[in-house]
């Protein structure tokens, strides 16, 4: 993406700013990726169709914007297998029984317990589910390495550049993101393959990745990256 200056989010302070930071300089990638694909789950994709009325059956989902990242993870992953590249999904559920402590239900309608909600609710679309030689963590908070064995797993991959696609850009897909520099993984977030319910906190948070933590890229030029690897 590398940030451009003349955004209509970007205030003249906050460009001077910037200036004066030098924030928004590429991290660039290493030699050994993996692939994350975050909590692309049908409750939060929905329908291709405008989000509300992707919400009347999926009541957290996003509808056709998701779809259209939907389309690009397709070919992202088509590119990550054609190389054997780690590839690591995660599902954002939290059982039954520990919904007391789900904190983050607080700050919206509590539709995990409606019975309204579709019964495949929690299932990945099969235009990108995982396949036999990739890994599903499971998680229950925003961040993928947060209580989960991904950190173990990627250091048993031994790699170095985490490429990022999923939902949604202002939750979990920033999370991971901010975590995954905190490790001091070269963070990549391709553009075409993260979605958000609200396109205001899309296009910050891709800002603000892009600025401190993560390069965030166009989908052609993270798969020039992946051709050229040996």
């Amino acid at each position: 993406m590398a940030v451009n200056l003349k955004d209509p989010y970007i205030s003249d302070l906050d460009r001077r700013v910037i200036e004066i930071t030098g924030y928004g300089k590429p991290r660039g990638f290493g030699t050994k990726p993996a692939l994350l694909v975050v909590d692309a789950q049908k409750k939060f994709i929905g329908i291709d169709a405008p989000i509300l009325e992707s919400m009347e059956s999926y009541p957290l989902s996003i509808g056709a914007a998701a779809w259209k990242a939907v389309h690009g993870i397709t070919r992202l992953l088509r590119k990550a297998r054609g190389k054997s590249l780690p590839i690591f999904y995660s599902t954002s559920s939290v059982p039954k029984e520990e919904l007391p402590f789900n904190s983050f239900a607080k700050k919206r309608i509590p539709h995990e317990k409606s019975l309204e909600i579709p019964i495949d609710s929690e299932a990945i679309p099969i235009e990108i589910g995982p396949e036999e030689n990739d890994w599903v963590v499971h998680k229950r908070y925003a961040s993928l390495f947060f209580g989960t064995p991904l950190m173990t797993f990627l250091n048993t991959t031994n790699c170095d550049t985490l490429i990022v696609a999923g939902f949604v850009t202002s939750g979990c897909v920033r999370a991971v993101v901010v975590d995954g520099a905190s490790y001091n993984f070269n963070m990549v977030v391709v553009e075409d393959c993260v979605a958000d319910r609200f396109e205001f906190a899309h296009r910050l948070s891709l800002i603000d990745m892009d600025l401190k933590y993560a390069d965030v890229l166009p989908l052609s030029e993270v798969s020039e990256y992946i051709d050229g690897l040996e």
